[in-house]
């Protein structure tokens, strides 16, 4: 626990070295003095309440200044030279940078996802806010009101990742995309019969591949990084369709522009590997013989990141990055920063070398019927209250757009793209 307990504590204040004797983690009346701040354990890591359904929260939860506390009582008091609060900042801390909850929680939707709109934070209303950042905040404002001389992040974004997964890197490249274009145009589902032609004879036609234009945004955001995210799966699963060829001319291609715009390739994880998560070492390797290049970062298909297995084989793999961590079904933060963390197994309690980079936003989870179904302006209007969110607490940026949806005549998305890189270019 000492090991968990000193990493919380130093990720909530953000310093970039260990300081000690600032915030202490005790019940011991004794040992108050020794700290500016202490933090009053509540039972939740005692042996008869964790991992047992006691430890969830119960709604409504108690705020304390304005943020929600999922354990202990949301009070402060000074006692000598140091403030004793008794809100369970730490407990609460781990709950949600661990996903602690979904060990617990059964349900799950049809990809056997566990869905945002499960989650506490959500039944809460507190999932647009980053509140482990804001528990960090307020041990700050403490500890300077105690003397200390501590300072705030910087109100800016501390890195901009724009990530493309590519679940197609073409449409009507091959002889069945080619048959499927054609029936398309029959059926009136609007695909016009010339671009189908001209996609066949020439990549570039192909309204799949927009990746140019794509690279073109995202190259107008000051020292922003570009990962392109690529499956490398053999047919495993019917979600893992369409399969494109790692050595394929037209792959070939797609690989000398992103190298062109120096973007970095990831793991895009199988579908198939939520079920079989060895799948991720095998896939990581044949991706890394075609490009050369060692494979570090990943997100899995479909966002299917299920157990402590599943972050377990990452890290066999040396998957040092994973970028997975956002809810398909509503846009917020799952993990309840808007900052890098490293992976807590909430079963073990062990911090690990994994680094979780959380997903502020992906494109069809604003505009999928079965998620949000918010229109442009709404949609617009909640990506940027979330940036504004990630640039107060000096967070990070994690995009998700993929590369069909530029090309969907009937979404929005390709000008909500233009727009928001506007909003972080400015």
């Amino acid at each position: 626990m000492g090991k968990l307990v000193d990493y919380i504590l130093d990720f909530l204040l953000g310093f970039p070295e260990k300081q000690e004797k600032l915030v202490g983690y005790t019940a011991d009346k004794t040992h108050f003095a020794d700290y500016k701040v202490v933090i009053v354990p509540s039972d939740f890591f005692s042996e008869k309440v964790f991992g047992t359904a006691t430890s969830l929260p119960t709604l409504p939860l108690p705020e304390l200044e304005g943020v929600p506390v999922l354990f202990g009582q949301p009070k402060v008091e000074k006692i000598g030279e140091t403030l004793v609060c008794y809100a369970d900042l730490v407990a609460s801390s781990f709950f949600l940078l661990s996903r602690y909850e979904e060990l617990l929680v059964a349900e799950r939707d049809e990809h056997g996802r566990f869905s945002g709109k499960f989650s506490l934070p959500y039944r809460a209303s507190f999932l647009s806010r980053p509140i482990v950042d804001e528990y960090g905040q307020l041990l700050r404002s403490w500890l300077r009101d105690l003397g200390c001389e501590v300072l705030e992040p910087t109100p800016d974004y501390s890195r901009i990742v724009l990530t493309h997964d590519v679940d197609f890197l073409y449409n009507f490249r091959h002889f069945r995309g080619l048959l499927g274009g054609i029936k398309r145009t029959v059926l009136g589902q609007g695909v016009d019969f010339k671009t189908v032609v001209k996609s066949l004879f020439s990549l570039e036609n192909d309204p799949a591949y927009t990746f140019p234009w794509l690279l073109e945004q995202d190259k107008r955001v000051p020292k922003s990084h570009t990962i392109f995210f690529v499956k490398a799966a053999k047919k495993r699963a019917k979600l893992d369709y369409p399969h494109y060829s790692l050595i394929s001319r037209d792959a070939h291609h797609f690989f000398e522009l992103s190298n062109l715009y120096d973007c970095e390739i990831g793991l895009h994880a199988s579908y198939a590997s939520g079920v079989e998560p060895a799948l991720v070492l095998q896939e990581k390797e044949r991706l890394q013989s075609v490009i050369s290049q060692p494979i570090t970062s990943n997100r899995h298909h479909y966002l299917r990141i299920f157990k402590p297995e599943d972050m377990d084989m990452l890290l066999a793999a040396g998957i040092t990055d994973d970028y997975t961590l956002g809810y398909a079904d509503v846009a917020g933060f799952r993990l309840g920063t808007c900052r890098p963390v490293k992976w807590i197994n909430p079963i073990t309690k062990r911090v690990t070398e994994l680094t979780l980079h959380p997903l502020t936003v992906m494109d069809c989870t604003l505009s999928n019927e079965n998620y949000m179904a918010l229109n442009y302006e709404q949609a617009l209007d909640c990506v940027q209250k979330l940036l504004l969110q990630v640039k107060r607490h000096g967070g990070e940026v994690v995009l998700l757009w993929h590369n069909t949806v530029i090309s969907d005549r009937k979404a929005y998305h390709k000008e909500l793209y233009a727009q928001i890189i506007n909003f972080l270019a400015s």
